[in-house]
């Protein structure tokens, strides 16, 4: 088992779908439920203002097959984004995907995809 400091390693995304895409370098998580902004006040007190966000992730991932046009349009699903080395599993409820989706023709990379989801679940 994995040290609560390990990271990296192996990392598998499936949706409720079976569609498996292969994760390239990697993906970045926002697990928040609101986004704070500082505000400085003309006497020079500090507010701040939440407002509420959902949970989402960035993903880039190698282009192999995937209809990116359908993609963006699909359903909600469920996102499943398993970290073999760490154990850790990402669980994103009734998810869909978010983004301007681009293929980099040079190098097989698709990026500009995100994910938001209602409910997000870190396990392991």
């Amino acid at each position: 088992m994995a040290h609560k400091n390990d990271f990296g390693g192996t990392m598998r995304f499936r949706d409720s779908a079976g569609r498996n895409v292969s994760l390239r370098g990697t993906f970045t998580i926002m697990p928040g439920r609101y986004s704070v902004e500082g505000i400085t006040n003309q006497d020079g007190s500090a507010d701040r203002v939440a407002t509420p966000v959902s949970p989402r992730a960035e993903i880039v991932f190698a282009d192999k097959g995937v209809d990116l046009a359908s993609f963006m349009g699909d359903e909600r699903r469920d996102v499943t984004i398993s970290e073999e080395f760490t154990g850790v599993q990402h669980l994103f409820t009734e998810a869909f995907y978010t983004g301007e989706v681009s293929s980099n023709r040079m190098n097989g990379e698709a990026s500009g995809v995100g994910i938001m989801a209602e409910v997000y679940q870190k396990v392991g």
